[in-house]
């Protein structure tokens, strides 16, 4: 559900701010590594484990090309710095810079999310790896319940 506002939020902001096509582009890069999470969550769900450790591996790959190297390093490049030169051009809309900030700061809280996603599926993959390949639980769902029957 949260995944959800979240997407109409990115494209309502993106065409409000007129960034529609940077809009576009952080919606496919995060739809595209989705595919592999939830072939993932099936292939776990019906029992294929070897299809959900294949699917979460492609993930992970594809969440670090996409969201860690592609994200940072293309797409805030330029809506942070190359947009710069159209605002340059387009000085008589008063309201195109405050959409810039609003739009580039919310941009750079989706970055610190991207690391800190990251940070706990780094945690599964070394889990993943420490279990010889078997897929274990995912990491959000640790609790004291489930150490309560580890003991």
């Amino acid at each position: 559900m949260g995944h959800h506002v979240a997407t109409v939020i990115l494209i309502v902001m993106s065409y409000i701010c007129r960034f529609v096509r940077a809009g576009s582009v952080i919606l496919a890069l995060h739809d595209a590594s989705d595919v592999f999470l939830e072939v993932g969550k099936m292939s776990k769900y019906s029992g294929a484990e070897g299809l959900a450790s294949v699917s979460f591996i492609l993930f992970v790959i594809s969440w670090v090309i996409l969201r860690l190297i592609y994200y940072p390093f293309w797409i805030l490049r330029s809506t942070s710095y190359e947009v710069v030169m159209l605002l340059d051009k387009d000085k008589h809309d008063t309201l195109i810079p405050i959409y810039y900030y609003i739009f580039n700061t919310l941009l750079f809280c989706l970055l610190v999310l991207h690391i800190y996603w990251w940070v706990l599926i780094y945690r599964m993959l070394v889990k993943q790896i420490l279990n010889r390949g078997k897929l274990s639980d995912d990491v959000r769902s640790d609790s004291d319940s489930d150490h309560e029957h580890e003991d």
